[in-house]
């Protein structure tokens, strides 16, 4: 595969639809202006109204451009770039478009923000005058999500949180409330728009690959661009819901800028009166999914366990990979930017393209390279599905997105229940292909590490014959941890050093360099442009205090435990600080002081009715492409954003490993007692997230294993406990197969103290304590005969005694060392207390028990 440099013309008008709106973050008095720059340049940009200039934004993304010219590629200071006018009229007139390309723009701005600028219903709401903008805190969507609840009113005054105005973090992606976050007045306001203007200024002057290639320039100010704008609200003035991100609006209309420009030069009808014509359509939403993640991770891990870990993070890593390289491959064929993927989390993504003959045919080629890849690789147990659903301008909005939304999730349905092209993938002539791999003069003929594919005579890893995925997988496994960028070249590059063996879609090479972010950056990201077809360069990983931004961040690396140097001992040959920890040596770290389970914990948890609340969740007349972006991407944000900071930084947790988290969901192995801790933790911290909306909510399961347990069989029970949390009603956890409601998990925490407070200050006997199990067996027992209502026998009443056993036992075995007018206290007071757990909790109340009981052994 060679790279397909962008058409001109194509990137030019795509970056003009991102920068677009820029205007409203880049506060002026930062810029190095003449003195009268914005009287000379009104008449160019601004449109007129009551005798008055209006939308200044607009000159102020001009003066951004003007002011920063020096840092940006040099085709965009260059007239005879591409077709049409220049790139800072496209970006800067669409509020006054004088020629069928400023339409484009002026059309895709319109489709993407027009019902983003929705008025509320409720005559409380107040206007925000245009002087006032910078005020304007974003409120987060998350707060009027509604499932079962009227959906149509929506009052902003009513709406207690909001997004602080900061630079994308772990911390400020965490709505708080309004009184914390609104700026006391208008001078507040703008010295905290001037302090992220600055910084990002700063942070834009050291952008990588500018005068080298501007396609992949313009990906890292994507990534930059998402760090500080993702907290300005798109819609500040008048009557406004301030809850889209302004850089998911300029995301999207980049995305719409580029396929309608496509559109209507392939039709050659690029004149005004054809680009503003809604009805026709003109577009094709391409989403795509990755069938058989589960598989692909967890099954399969042949007859040794020394590269489990890697194994691991080399596979969900390139789960997360394959999904961008395929997005990419279609953007590719297409000749469409980056910007095109306008959905990407979790395995799943959307294209918005052109709808011409090219794009079909596109996706044709892509779904057939794809999967014949795959089914070579993993013999049909995954492969990534494609569908494609047709939209005109006016199905992106008011009333009409809600509708579209539905035809594209449908269209994955379908796609679902025929994933592969039997004709093409199946029959004799695959199973022959496959037994013509193996190698007779290799024993074993068959992969160790996976036990499915064919030994490569060539691929060996400690003198072992591997099959070529397996050594990319702890290729990739390896230098995860190790390294902080990634670069993905064309697979006919042969990068110095270690790289793929066999790389993705036998198109994408992928390699590691080793240069260090306090590097001289540019020149180092220089050198390996000169030398490389590079498709992607990536920052996959952040070093303590490293802040450098030269190139695009990738969420897409979870956090794993590493040795410190703290863990080296003078017998500890094999451990280096900086090594990745091993499943071994995290559930070893489960025992404290000598006491207590080695053991794993292995918890498995996903957002509840996902699917529901981005169809449903939200009004007909809010549904936007924009606004779903927004939300898409800040459910994403949990998992790949804050949780990998909070592992890294909360010492509970700095053992526990990620195997895949985004999207909606994750997957995590640590210490059994540690991860106990977690969704706890988690919980609280989603809640928060979501402004504490009920109706958004995560199932979990958390199954307990020794470390010699296979990873599918970690991964299938720990997805069984999650099935049953749902199968129960969903919102809840399953541990120790019992399942609960997140409010009686929080309760049965609180029954754990106390009954380690009572063993503590020994009112029980640790022999008392493990009698527990026996009454809550039979208090289990005898709810069960309760609820069935069936015919009862003697033999079945012997369960109903536990009431006066448990009495006769707390009177044996409770208070002890105390005197006796203590002890009759306390004799009374702990069985009351366990008659009353036994009777909200039954068989719940082992959670407490259980967790205890292993961590007192």
């Amino acid at each position: 595969m060679s790279v397909t440099h962008l058409e001109p013309t194509v990137l030019k008008i795509a970056m003009a639809g991102f920068f677009h709106d820029l205007g409203k973050f880049v506060d002026i008095s930062c810029l190095d202006l003449p003195r009268d720059y914005l009287e000379n340049n009104a008449g160019s940009f601004l449109p007129v109204w009551n005798g008055k200039y209006s939308h200044w934004h607009a000159l102020h993304t001009a003066a951004f451009i003007d002011s920063m010219a020096d840092y940006l590629p040099l085709a965009c200071s260059d007239p005879k770039w591409g077709k049409g006018e220049a790139f800072i009229r496209l970006a800067c007139a669409h509020h006054r478009p004088d020629s069928p390309m400023e339409q484009i723009i002026t059309q895709a701005d319109h489709i993407s923000s027009g019902m983003d600028r929705e008025t509320f219903d409720s005559d409380r709401n107040k206007s925000v005058d245009y002087r006032d903008y910078q005020k304007t805190r974003m409120i987060p969507v998350f707060s009027h999500i509604r499932i079962d609840e009227d959906r149509q009113k929506l009052v902003l005054e009513d709406i207690p949180a909001r997004y602080p105005l900061k630079k994308m973090s772990p911390e400020s992606i965490f709505p708080d409330a309004k009184e914390k976050v609104m700026p006391a007045g208008a001078a507040d306001a703008r010295r905290e728009y001037q302090e992220m203007t600055r910084e990002f200024l700063e942070k834009f002057k050291r952008l990588a690959h500018k005068n080298d290639d501007a396609s992949l320039w313009f990906e890292h100010a994507d990534s930059l661009l998402m760090k500080y704008v993702s907290a300005v609200p798109a819609a500040r003035v008048g009557h406004v819901i301030p809850d889209v991100s302004l850089y998911d609006h300029m995301a999207t209309t980049s995305a719409l800028a580029a396929a309608l420009y496509l559109y209507h030069d392939h039709f050659e009808t690029l004149d005004n009166t054809s680009i503003k014509n809604d009805s026709l359509e003109k577009f094709l939403l391409i989403s795509g999914d990755f069938y058989g993640i589960q598989n692909f991770i967890f099954n399969g891990y042949g007859d040794t366990r020394k590269y489990r870990s890697k194994l691991l993070r080399g596979r969900s890593f390139s789960v997360s990979l394959m999904s961008e390289l395929t997005a990419d491959l279609i953007c590719q064929k297409i000749g469409l930017p980056h910007s095109s993927v306008v959905f990407n989390a979790g395995g799943r993504f959307t294209v918005l393209a052109p709808n011409i003959p090219k794009t079909q045919d596109a996706i044709q080629e892509v779904r057939s390279q794809v999967n014949q890849w795959l089914v070579a690789r993993t013999f049909g147990e995954t492969c990534i599905g494609l569908s494609c659903v047709p939209a005109t301008g006016l199905d992106f909005q008011k009333g009409r997105f809600a509708s579209l939304w539905d035809q594209m999730t449908g269209a994955m349905d379908d796609v679902k229940f025929s994933r592969l092209n039997l004709e093409q993938h199946g029959g004799t002539a695959t199973t022959q292909d496959y037994l013509d791999r193996f190698h007779n003069d290799l024993s074993p003929g068959i992969c160790p590490l996976c036990g499915k594919r064919p030994a490569d005579i060539d691929v060996q890893l400690d003198d072992i014959h591997v099959c070529a995925m397996c050594r990319d997988h702890v290729f990739l496994g390896e230098n995860l941890v190790k390294k902080i960028y990634a670069v993905i070249c064309d697979s006919n590059s042969r990068p110095a050093g270690k790289r793929l063996k066999d790389p993705f879609f036998d198109g994408y090479q992928i390699f590691f360099p080793d240069h260090e972010a306090q590097d001289d950056s540019n020149a180092a990201f220089d050198v390996i442009l000169k030398k490389e077809q590079v498709i992607k360069y990536w920052k996959i990983r952040a070093t303590s205090g490293d802040e450098s931004t030269e190139v695009t961040e990738k969420y897409i690396n979870g956090y794993v435990p590493v040795y410190t140097q703290a863990d080296v001992g003078d017998d500890d040959e094999d451990i280096q600080p900086g090594m990745p920890r091993t499943l071994n040596d995290i559930a070893a770290s489960a025992a404290a002081n000598g006491r207590g389970t080695q053991a794993l914990g292995i918890l498995k948890a996903d957002v509840d009715h996902l699917g529901l609340i981005m169809a449903c969740g939200l009004a007909d007349n809010l549904y936007t492409i924009s606004r779903i972006a927004t939300l898409s991407r800040q459910f994403n944000h949990y998992f790949a954003v804050f949780l990998p900071e909070l592992l890294e930084n909360d010492d509970r947790f700095q053992n526990v490993y990620t195997v895949f988290a985004g999207g909606d969901d994750l997957f995590m192995i640590g210490p059994w007692n540690r991860i106990i801790d977690l969704v706890h933790v988690l919980n609280q911290t989603f809640q928060q997230y979501v402004c504490q909306n009920k109706e958004i909510h995560f199932s979990a399961g958390i199954s307990v294993h020794k470390t010699h347990t296979p990873v599918d069989v970690l991964a299938a029970t720990a997805e069984a406990a999650l099935d049953e949390s749902k199968k129960q009603g969903r919102d809840r956890i399953t541990l120790f197969d019992q399942t609960v409601t997140w409010p009686q998990f929080l309760e049965l925490k609180q029954v754990e103290d106390e009954m380690i407070q009572w063993l503590d200050q020994e009112w029980i006997t640790n022999v008392f304590f493990y009698k527990l199990n026996r009454f809550i067996d039979m208090a289990e027992k005898e709810k069960d005969l309760l609820e069935k209502h069936r015919t009862l026998h003697m033999q079945d009443m012997a369960c109903t005694r536990w009431r006066s056993l448990l009495g006769y036992s707390v009177e044996r075995n409770a208070g002890l060392k105390l005197s006796r007018e203590e002890r009759m206290d306390k004799v009374l007071y702990i069985r009351n207390k366990i008659i009353q757990w036994l009777g909200l909790y039954r068989g719940s109340l082992k959670i407490p028990l259980w967790t205890i009981q292993y961590n007192r052994r």
